[in-house]
């Protein structure tokens, strides 16, 4: 009993110093999780970059971290915003499936704007990131964390001259011992790669 309330001692110290530092900024990068990859195909898929339509002024910043003395750190990317990160993870989840990818060139994302695309596109795709962030917030010992992803994906079918929308939101919460920024960027991989297995699933059957 005497040792529990020592460490309990300890944690309300090392909080209460805590306090007297400003606020941190921990940089992640995220990404796919590329499994095995499949044999090359001709398939061509021209991605355009997903729109980021959060409110956020600054377009890196992924999350925020609260601690019981009201003081806010901050979790952003690492050198590249949003927008980038989850593009350049659509373009490994197609390449990762033996798909070949390049740039998207002038797509309005409606059926009548596929006309105006190279013919040697199979598929054209785009999207739209209506949320994406991770709340945390810490106690003296556990830290319960929200994290929030809601995305659309936008499929053109280059010889149907059809689009297909799709929306996909995931909402885990989860409570660990302290606070890990390095436990955060593996959840938000595996997330990240979970949710484009959703979304671009049936892009993979397409001929």
């Amino acid at each position: 009993m005497k040792k529990w309330g020592l460490f309990v001692m300890i944690f309300s110290l090392a909080a209460a110093l805590s306090g007297c530092v400003g606020s941190k900024t921990y940089l992640v990068k995220m990404g796919y999780l590329s499994e095995k990859k499949a044999a090359p195909t001709t398939k061509v898929v021209g991605i355009c970059p997903f729109e980021d339509l959060r409110n956020e002024k600054e377009k890196d910043l992924i999350g925020i971290r609260r601690h019981a003395n009201k003081k806010v750190d901050f979790i952003k990317l690492q050198e590249v915003n949003l927008t980038d990160a989850v593009t350049q993870a659509v373009k490994d989840y197609f390449t990762d499936n033996g798909l070949q990818v390049t740039d998207c060139k002038g797509w309005d994302q409606s059926p009548e704007g596929l006309d105006r695309l190279p013919r040697d596109l199979t598929l054209v795709v785009g999207g739209k990131i209506d949320s994406f962030m991770v709340e945390a917030k810490s106690g003296i010992m556990t830290t319960s964390t929200q994290y929030t992803v809601k995305m659309r994906v936008l499929i053109g079918k280059i010889k149907e001259r059809t689009v297909v929308t799709r929306t996909i939101e995931s909402m885990p919460k989860e409570t660990t011992m302290g606070f890990d920024p390095d436990h955060v960027k593996e959840k938000l991989d595996d997330m990240v790669t979970e949710v484009l297995q959703k979304l671009l699933s049936e892009c993979l059957e397409y001929e």
